[in-house]
């Protein structure tokens, strides 16, 4: 992928070319001065309404990483909403900047941050993280903060829990999400509401979740973080036109903002029919030998609740308490850092390897990823994903390499996983969130098998035993 830059005129442009398709970016706004592509690349994906990604080098989810980096974007967006919105410039904010600059001292900078940095925010604040992608981000920014709470939306389908939230992504390769708080106060009393996303191209998706609120939950204001902001004109109208539709006030804070120009034809509508590259044009070893193990975190603090999947099979392994699914307190989330330091001193003792690859999987990123940073030296973490994105091993572009499989919990959506060098890794252990069959995993196992790494470790955070637990205790 051939990449120029302009600087001859203000702002500074960079155009990329994705296999015929043609993206200039115009930077515009720049507060911390990042070299852009620290914070992403491009790639081509298979989407007629929008046939390119900004991939985000920052984030932990389609490019592998230092698991505190994507903590470290998460506290970038907290010390900008602090700003922002609060006029308070946080002390450890050239040091959160700089770390993510350099790639240098990030587990130094983090635990300065979390140990001795919240902010107790003046009134109580609702942050939300969009599925799939932002739910790590957006768990990050909210854990510098107290008198807050967080919720993530989720594309799952949980029958016996009301549906708060029910808006769409009118872009996205998956429309739908919902929201299933516990508690419907945690969406009632705060009169603030913080929407985090990895990404705002046209805003669509922030406007649509606003609107949804606004209807059964009314706030006064509502603040939009994102990486990156590239909302054209007449987009962020329409945010203006919706503060006095309702009579409220939208904020929008980014550290990257601009506006893109795209040309030429998708990609996608080049190659017609015909799906991703196929995984048979990589040159896997014949034969290799995959050691499998299980571990079972067996965590108490679950939801009992079943989902549906899109064939209409229930799974009756519960959810976890702490991912935010089902909304978390900043006193709750107080427990996460040292759960998350305890399992990840069992793992760390139980590695093999140098060379490690932590993976998480679908909404299930941020537990994984604190667990990770724990997990020693050696560590890079992402996480799978619903994106369907074409991959080329060409400098600069974004997705190098790229595996399809079936969804171990609902096989009829596949999912991917890229940027998995071949015969790389010593080992890599793969959270899971719930407990799924063995026959689910097989897809998922097949690609570990073929790209050469010869131990697989499934961190299974809870499992169908605990359902059985709690069925047992509420018959007794």
């Amino acid at each position: 992928m051939n990449n120029t830059i302009s600087s001859a005129s203000s702002p500074k442009i960079y155009t990329y070319n994705l296999e015929g398709q043609r993206v200039s970016v115009a930077l515009e706004s720049n507060p911390f001065d990042f070299d852009p592509q620290t914070l992403f690349s491009l790639a081509a994906r298979k989407n007629k309404k929008r046939g390119f990604l900004f991939v985000s080098n920052v984030l932990g989810k389609h490019v592998p990483v230092d698991p505190f980096v994507p903590l470290l974007a998460g506290f970038a967006l907290a010390v900008q909403f602090m700003n922002k919105i609060h006029n308070i410039n946080h002390v450890h904010t050239q040091a959160i900047i700089q770390a993510l600059k350099k790639n240098e001292d990030t587990r130094k900078v983090y635990e300065s941050v979390i140990t001795k940095s919240r902010f107790a925010l003046p009134l109580e604040t609702l942050f939300i993280g969009f599925a799939e992608t932002a739910t790590g981000l957006g768990h990050a920014v909210f854990s510098l903060f107290d008198n807050a709470y967080y919720l993530h939306t989720t594309r799952e389908e949980i029958p016996l829990l009301p549906v708060e939230l029910d808006f769409s992504e009118d872009h996205s390769h998956a429309v739908n999400h919902r929201c299933y708080p516990i508690d419907s106060e945690l969406l009632r009393n705060p009169k603030t509401v913080v929407l985090v996303d990895d990404e705002i191209t046209t805003g669509n998706t922030a406007l649509n979740i606003i609107r949804a609120i606004h209807l059964k939950f009314p706030k006064t204001n509502y603040v939009v973080l994102s990486l990156l902001d590239w909302r054209t004109r007449e987009e962020r109208d329409n945010y203006k036109k919706l503060e006095q539709q309702l009579d409220i006030r939208i904020d929008t804070i980014s550290l990257l903002e601009g506006e893109i120009e795209v040309s030429g034809q998708p990609f996608c509508e080049q190659m017609g029919q015909r799906d991703l590259v196929s995984e048979t044009d990589f040159p896997f070893p014949e034969g290799f030998p995959l050691n499998q193990e299980q571990k079972f975190l067996n965590m108490q603090d679950v939801i009992s609740v079943f989902s549906v999947d899109s064939r209409g099979n229930s799974s009756l392994s519960p959810y976890l308490r702490l991912t935010g699914r089902f909304g978390l307190s900043s006193r709750e989330d107080r427990e996460i850092l040292p759960l998350a330091k305890r399992i990840a001193e069992s793992l760390k003792c139980d590695r093999a390897g140098g060379k490690t690859l932590c993976l998480g999987t679908g909404e299930f990123i941020y537990l994984p990823m604190l667990i990770s940073a724990y997990m020693g030296n050696g560590i890079r973490y992402h996480s799978t994903t619903r994106s369907p994105i074409y991959p080329f091993p060409k400098a600069q572009y974004g997705i190098q390499n790229g595996f399809a499989y079936n969804c171990p919990d609902n096989e009829s959506i596949t999912n991917y996983v890229y940027n998995l060098p071949l015969n790389y890794y010593d080992e890599v252990y793969l959270f899971l969130e719930r407990e799924v069959s063995p026959e689910g995993l097989n897809s998922l196992l097949n690609v570990f098998h073929k790209i050469g790494i010869p131990r697989l470790v499934l961190v299974i955070s809870s499992s169908r035993a605990i359902q059985d637990y709690f069925v047992k205790q509420q018959l007794a």
